[in-house]
């Protein structure tokens, strides 16, 4: 017997030597790390010190969660940052900014040489995609070189709807006199003549000179009006001695402009990208009634109401201090007496009574939880008019008149107004026994912060107070009670304000914008990569259709998994990106106008018009495509008669017509 009491009598020691951390209550913890400048750092890692272990890292948005001692200390370290501590002091929320570490680089501003941003574009105007290819030939007549003349040819693109010049690649032809004065004045160096890269190898005849010329250049907007001028000048050593101008393109070459194809808005719904509901800090109140013996500060242990009430209390701190989402922060406890007796000794009373409920209560609180507890008490004696109230309860009318009018007569004195009350008849029989009892009381309220899942109802009245205290969650919850896209547009864009990374706002607001005509092809830019959702894929590539960008809609499909679905929007974008061979074999099986188009494309005249026949005269783009086929084939009077039949049944079209340098001349 002697050995067990030592043995448990050592257990006991090693249990009081344990660090009282490991006893203690642990809270959840909560914030935001941003840098200097306000911005959000993600991948923020987070160590307790004291127990030297990592606890999390900060997600995108720079939001932290974390479960530890409210007495812990905590480490933040992220590359680039200066290392922050904090102590958390029992707080629940704590936001940290971060100093950056890196030195700032002057701005360095580059200014490239005109020549080497010369924008190129071609002659005959032919558009494959987003570019716009010039190809044409010229002679020079041997009269206009002479032995000292230099010939600078300077093909341009202008755009006639908006009145703006794109300069193509020049080209400069020089007499052998020119040329060989041109390199001793530069040491035999002719680079650094800023005209030498276009310097054409002479191969002037007797009868002049033949050039071929093909450049290409970028384009966005093709569905303006286009032409191709050039502008001649003619210098020797110290003048120039013939300036030129002409047109030698109208319109341009597209037969794409009437590709057909049916791309919708798709809105982000798989639940892998919908927010997890966040926990949110609430405080709500608890309270708990007791009563006691008459005349005594001891809480009456035989009233059952009085074990309900304690055995209430004591589960709700236990689930307060067990749960890490919880935490106890304030409590206040209210003594009260009953009315009956001395008023004086009734205070007295109330203070006891309002004691001995304190100690009762902070019993069953940890030492580690009073360490951050806030507690306020007080006492007072009850007055008459609760016995009123709880006598018309019962429906005793006369009788609560009758305690009302002593009440009256006595305002504000409590032993006069008792003096009468107790020689009412029923006193002992009915308000000793059965009123008096519930106001021999101690009130009890505590006040705590509970992480929770919002109601919805409580995201919008958050939101109306401040919208950018919302989680991704509560703005998903908001986006779902949206009443129309007025609305909706609105939460999109402050939910992105937030988290400029919420790609389901992102996502679904491009979407909207297409629906209703006015696609925004920046909005996904940030999240266009590979193994990003289809859906958000499928609407940048639409919105980079609308604005006619179609090299960059092709190098976003490119990034697309193989499907059904993602091969007939890569068939779209190769064919108005300019990869007809490809995009034929989807569209050749589906036959109809498009295939006939990309024919076109690919300057497969004979086989377009094959197809085309095929094709029934019942619309007016069908017999505007067949003037197209038939004046290429020069059946000039086929083509007239398709072209004046096409305007007649759709007259909008004159308007594409008259850019259009497959059927320009035919007007």
């Amino acid at each position: 017997m002697k050995r067990i009491s030592k043995i448990l009598l050592l257990i006991a020691t090693l249990i009081l030597a344990l660090p009282f951390e490991i006893c203690a209550q642990n809270i959840r913890l909560t914030g935001v790390v941003r840098g200097n400048n306000g911005e959000r750092i993600g991948g923020v890692s987070i160590t307790d010190l004291g127990r030297q272990r990592v606890l999390g890292i900060t997600d995108e948005d720079g939001k932290y969660s974390v479960v530890l001692a409210p007495n812990a200390t905590l480490s933040f370290t992220c590359m680039g940052y200066s290392e922050e501590k904090v102590k958390v002091k029992g707080r629940l929320t704590i936001d940290v900014e971060m100093k950056s570490t890196a030195r700032e680089i002057e701005e360095i501003t580059v200014t490239a040489s005109l020549l080497g941003n010369v924008v190129f574009e071609p002659s005959e105007i032919e558009v494959i995609g987003n570019y716009f290819h010039l190809r044409t030939r010229f002679k020079v007549p041997k009269e206009v070189m002479a032995l000292d003349h230099r010939l600078v040819v300077q093909p341009t693109i202008y755009n006639v709807t908006r009145r703006k010049i794109i300069y193509l690649r020049p080209v400069v032809s020089d007499g052998r006199e020119y040329l060989l004065t041109q390199e001793r004045m530069y040491s035999f160096d002719i680079k650094r003549d800023t005209l030498s890269p276009y310097i054409q190898e002479s191969q002037m005849s007797r009868q002049g000179e033949i050039i071929a010329y093909h450049d290409s250049v970028y384009i966005e907007n093709n569905r303006d009006d286009y032409r191709s001028d050039v502008f001649l000048s003619v210098e020797d050593y110290k003048k120039i001695i013939r300036i030129d101008t002409m047109t030698i393109a109208k319109g341009t070459v597209n037969p794409l402009r009437f590709f057909d194809y049916q791309l919708g808005a798709q809105d982000l719904t798989d639940s892998i990208y919908i927010p997890k509901p966040e926990l949110a800090l609430r405080n709500d109140k608890g309270e708990v009634h007791l009563t006691y013996l008459p005349g005594k500060a001891k809480i009456d242990e035989s009233d059952p109401h009085n074990a309900s009430e304690l055995k209430k209390l004591q589960d709700r701190i236990a689930f307060l201090e067990n749960d890490p989402d919880a935490r106890l922060e304030s409590m206040s406890i209210n003594g009260i007496s009953s009315p009956d007796g001395n008023y004086s000794k009734n205070v007295v009373l109330a203070d006891e009574r309002m004691k001995v409920a304190r100690d009762r209560i902070l019993s069953y609180i940890s030492p580690v939880t009073r360490e951050f507890l806030k507690v306020e008490s007080s006492s007072k004696v009850e007055d008459w008019l609760p016995v009123v109230a709880m006598m018309k309860r019962d429906s005793l009318e006369d009788k609560a008149s009758e305690l009302q009018a002593i009440i009256d007569k006595y305002p504000g004195k409590l032993n006069a107004q008792f003096d009468k009350i107790r020689k009412l008849s029923y006193y002992r029989s009915l308000i000793v026994p059965k009123y008096l009892p519930e106001l021999r009381r101690v009130e009890y309220n505590f006040g705590y912060s509970l992480y929770r899942v919002l109601k919805d109802e409580e995201i919008r009245e958050m939101y109306e107070q401040n919208y950018t205290q919302l989680s991704r969650y509560d703005f998903y919850r908001m986006f779902l009670q949206a009443k129309d896209d007025v609305e909706r547009e609105t939460l999109y864009t402050q939910a992105l304000s937030v988290y400029p990374k919420f790609m389901l706002a992102a996502n679904n607001l491009a979407a909207m914008y297409i629906r209703q005509g006015r696609s925004d092809a920046e909005l996904l830019k940030p999240f266009i990569k590979e193994g990003a959702p289809v859906e958000v894929l499928s609407n940048q590539i639409v919105a980079y259709l609308d604005d006619w960008r179609y090299e960059s809609a092709d190098s976003v499909a490119a990034l697309m998994p193989d499907s059904e679905t993602t091969d007939y929007i890569k068939s779209v974008t190769r064919v108005l990106n300019g990869d007809y061979k490809k995009a034929l074999e989807q569209f050749a099986d589906e036959g109809g106008i498009n295939e006939v188009l990309i024919l076109l494309a690919m300057k497969r005249n004979e086989e377009a018009w094959e197809k085309a026949q095929e094709l029934p005269d019942d619309s007016a783009r069908t017999l505007y495509v067949k003037a197209i086929i038939t004046n290429r084939l020069d059946m000039v009077v086929e083509a007239i008669n398709y072209i004046e039949t096409a305007l007649e049944m759709d007259p909008s079209l004159r308007e594409i017509a008259e850019i259009d340098a497959d059927v320009k001349d035919l007007l």
